[in-house]
């Protein structure tokens, strides 16, 4: 897809008032005329969320060339300026572009534009299909038994993001990592570090990851809270790890141990390191949590347990903020 700044060009060109009149018809027949391949490149070059959204709804040849050309929306990647959401449904918007791929949507990016509307529409048209998954700050994504349900359904998928969304996702990546035996590359990174203390309780979410992801090649946990524990039991746990990001995950603590632990891997970016390649939005970290501030979380009833031997939860509860503790 092209950059913000091709599609900002398209955009304007597309704008601009013409020289003279036009008459009839010409507008049209000038884009009808063009090869099939050369509108597909011009449609590519505008991107999938200008098409849907601007300049391509209201031109003619445009829409009947996206509507008829799955292969346009092989691959869907919906990033929407802020501000947007408030005149159009994004959802709406993204499950356009789920049928729109006719059943061979191989891979699904939306930020700020999903919930599971969309996901039951990809159900429905790439189960078979879909091998990438990317969610970001979509604020309908939430842990549920229904999230968890829907995404047992992408037996196929490689690639899952789950970032900057809301909560914690223990459910959903326990569903996900029985259900897709193919994935191999899990980013799960949250916009804030927070500092807490942590006390002996290994989150749900690293339980699903150290359990049920044994293939996990690639791993991403910005600004997680897991400590080294937890760091140690995905080690344990996922043996082909290559690329390991735990930027920001400030309760690890990279001491001698830790680096041995870490020395095989081909990429590794450790808590401390530059975040300037960083792609997505986040705050500075909050090291020291004010008392009045700390949640009260009773975990009595319901706690992820570990022992010497295994991993192992008590309950799929899921609190109601992102907690996640070593």
């Amino acid at each position: 897809m092209a950059s913000s700044s091709s599609s900002r060009r398209w955009r304007r060109a597309l704008e601009e008032p013409p020289q003279g009149p036009t008459p009839p018809g010409v507008e049209d027949k000038g884009w009808a005329d063009l090869p099939r391949d050369v509108l597909l490149t011009v449609l590519h070059m505008l991107g999938q969320a200008d098409i849907l959204t601007g300049p391509g709804q209201v031109c003619g040849p445009w829409r009947r060339a996206a509507r008829g050309e799955p292969e346009l929306w092989r691959r869907v990647e919906l990033r929407f300026p802020a501000g947007l959401s408030s005149r159009v449904d994004l959802c709406k918007v993204a499950r356009d572009a789920v049928r729109l791929s006719s059943g061979q949507c191989e891979a699904f990016l939306a930020q700020g534009a999903a919930d599971c509307s969309v996901l039951s529409q990809l159900v429905e048209s790439a189960a078979l299909s879909l091998r990438s998954l990317r969610l970001i700050s979509c604020q309908g994504i939430y842990d549920s038994m229904r999230l968890a349900s829907v995404m047992t359904k992408f037996s196929l998928l490689e690639e899952l993001e789950l970032s900057n969304c809301w909560g914690a996702f223990p459910e959903t990546l326990a569903a996900v990592g029985k259900a897709c035996p193919l994935l191999t590359r899990l980013r799960l990174s949250s916009k804030r570090f927070i500092k807490r203390e942590p006390i002996a309780v290994i989150s749900g979410e690293v339980t699903a990851i150290a359990t049920t992801m044994p293939a996990l090649r690639s791993l991403q946990l910005f600004a997680n809270r897991l400590g080294n524990r937890a760091l140690v039991a995905i080690l344990d746990g996922c043996l082909h790890l290559e690329s390991l990001d735990i930027r920001h995950c400030f309760n690890v603590v990279m001491n001698d141990e830790m680096h041995s632990r870490c020395s095989g891997m081909q990429t590794l970016r450790l808590p401390g390191d530059s975040t300037d390649d960083y792609d997505l939005e986040f705050s500075s970290p909050e090291m020291v949590l004010p008392e009045a501030r700390r949640p009260e979380v009773d975990f009595d009833e319901d706690e992820w347990i570990v022992d010497d031997n295994k991993l192992e939860c008590t309950s799929l509860w899921s609190p109601p903020l992102s907690i996640w503790y070593d």
